[in-house]
């Protein structure tokens, strides 16, 4: 018998409990019932870094090349050598940076001083790679169009990350900035021929990297 009376209990309440918040009210006056449902919206962190050749807000496997061309009546007499490539052209990329989770940090990674690969030739130090920041030329809606310092190259013998990071201040928990970095090579030595750099073999590839808490 007590058994019967559970299952009849159980089958009372349970179509109550599979409903919404509901409110039911009776009686001869004005009447007023209320319901509620509760709303909420998740947003992902994103991270989203662009050095020259770039995609807004997507993946693109380009690598721009930035280069050289040294003087033949000019090597080693300390006039700075303009850049060719970069895809604001002149030796310039265009530098961009979104983040929605606070502060970002911008590095570089370098393995070595450029050289050409033969052995006991002098190679060129990344203090003789110059960059100058500056804002586009013109600004993408929403972004803080001023300029982004470069982070320092690692000019160490066996190169490694940046000594000093670049970090970009949020702003209400979000950065957008951008801007634009423009090389020369600042021919300071008189060097063998060749081409230095160019490959990871030969020390040419620089990894930018951004991050975030």
């Amino acid at each position: 018998m007590r058994k019967l009376l559970l299952v009849a209990v159980l089958a009372a309440i349970a179509p109550l409990a599979a409903q919404a918040e509901s409110n039911f009210v009776t009686g001869t006056g004005a009447l007023s019932a209320s319901a509620k449902l509760n709303f909420s919206v998740t947003i992902p962190k994103v991270l989203f870094l662009q050095v020259g050749t770039g995609t807004s807000y997507s993946s693109n496997a380009t690598v721009d090349n930035i280069s050289f061309a040294v003087p033949a009546g000019s090597v080693g007499n300390g006039t700075a050598v303009a850049g060719a490539g970069g895809d604001q052209t002149a030796g310039a990329v265009t530098v961009r940076v979104l983040g929605n989770s606070g502060a970002v940090t911008l590095n570089n990674a370098v393995t070595g001083p450029l050289g050409t690969g033969v052995a006991g030739n002098p190679t060129v130090p990344w203090s003789d790679i110059t960059v100058a920041s500056a804002p586009l030329s013109s600004t993408t809606g929403g972004f803080t169009n001023t300029g982004i310092a470069h982070p320092a190259f690692n000019t160490s013998a066996g190169g490694g990350t940046s000594t000093t990071g670049t970090t970009l201040t949020a702003t209400g928990g979000l950065v957008r900035q951008e801007g634009k970095w423009t090389f020369a090579y600042a021919n300071t030595a008189t060097l063998p021929a060749g081409t230095y750099g160019n490959t990871a073999g030969n020390n040419g590839v620089v990894t930018y990297t951004a991050t975030t808490p």
